[in-house]
């Protein structure tokens, strides 16, 4: 069994242990977050700024003519559950790819880019830091270290995305605040629909990560 085997093993089996997923939630948090900022410039939307708090919740506030409007809200609402096993692919990819160091220096350019413009809280800054330095250290270690690391990002996205989805959905309901209420109220279908279909990307991407980086981690 290769480092990244066992790297990926292990962070799989944290995200279970309760004490572990309150410690490594607030990076599943910062990948939802910027989830919905990401979205936010497609719906042609201002991101003004992201907080993610030390309690593992989070916001992005965004501005502009689409906040008004029915789709680009619903659109935005969204991203963000899917968003951590999105990222989980895309260094999936890389890995499966040989080329974790790139992904790993442009996450680490990406968390800079993140910090510098849209995080506005103390918690979110020592997050995008921890995930910044983190990436900038594999890509900067040997192929060895870089599939571990970017690995080890993946499976937190991965399996944190699915558990921050599934969690959320018995909790949530119409005129909570959530993004699965805020999708029922602008695009009428019920909360639990929403949430499903949450629920179910994230899975699909948590499977499709790990069919990805399979060989390359196991071989």
């Amino acid at each position: 069994m290769s480092w990244g085997a066992v790297v990926a093993a292990v962070v799989a089996v944290g995200l279970v242990v309760t004490p572990a997923w309150r410690i490594s939630r607030g990076w599943v948090t910062l990948g939802h977050e910027v989830g919905h900022a990401l979205a936010a410039i497609v719906a042609e939307a201002r991101v003004r700024r992201i907080r993610v708090e030390l309690d593992t919740s989070g916001v992005t506030e965004w501005s502009g003519t689409s906040v008004h409007r029915r789709i680009p809200r619903g659109f935005v609402a969204w991203w963000g559950y899917p968003a951590p096993g999105l990222g989980a692919v895309l260094l999936a990819v890389g890995v499966r790819t040989d080329h974790e160091v790139v992904s790993l220096g442009v996450l680490a350019v990406a968390s800079l880019v993140v910090l510098a413009v849209w995080i506005r809280s103390a918690w979110g800054a020592v997050l995008t830091i921890a995930l910044g330095g983190g990436a900038a250290l594999g890509a900067t270690s040997g192929d060895t270290v870089a599939k571990a690391i970017a690995v080890g990002v993946a499976a937190l996205w991965a399996v944190g995305g699915v558990r921050a989805a599934a969690s959320a959905a018995p909790r949530t309901r119409r005129g909570d605040g959530s993004d699965q209420a805020t999708l029922a109220e602008v695009l009428w279908l019920p909360v639990g629909f929403w949430s499903a279909t949450m629920v179910v990307t994230a899975a699909a991407t948590t499977l499709a990560a790990a069919v990805i980086a399979a060989p390359a981690v196991t071989g």
